[in-house]
């Protein structure tokens, strides 16, 4: 029986642990881009070759449950591929759940375009 790889890379971003105790649970799918960390939101000091994200605004509220230096691990779908990177970053031009990496974690990717990432 063959299957075929974009079904297996599927049943494994599926398998990817999703935090059930976070203000923000599961898993998200978006677009990443990459981004220049310092200064940040969270105001935390970033390294050139830290893995650091930036998630987009609506995940700052309610304000009391605000993700800064939050762990997040970060799937490249099409090799699977995983990271954990800390968020130091509010993205206002990201749209629902695109992120922002530094390039130190878009790098250890192998840079893709499409993500999926959940909070740890």
């Amino acid at each position: 029986m063959q299957f075929s790889t974009t079904m297996v890379l599927a049943a494994l971003a599926a398998a990817v642990h999703a935090c059930s105790q976070c203000p923000h649970p599961g898993n998200f799918t978006g677009f990443v881009t990459s981004f220049a960390p310092n200064p940040n939101y969270c105001g935390t000091g970033v390294s050139d070759v830290s893995f650091s994200i930036s998630v987009p605004a609506t995940y700052y509220n309610p304000p009391d449950e605000s993700p800064c230096d939050a762990p997040v691990n970060v799937t490249n779908i099409c090799t699977g591929k995983v990271i954990t990177a800390m968020v130091v970053g509010k993205c206002t031009t990201c749209a629902a759940n695109d992120i922002q990496l530094t390039a130190a974690a878009i790098s250890a990717l192998g840079s893709p375009k499409i993500v999926e990432w959940t909070f740890d």
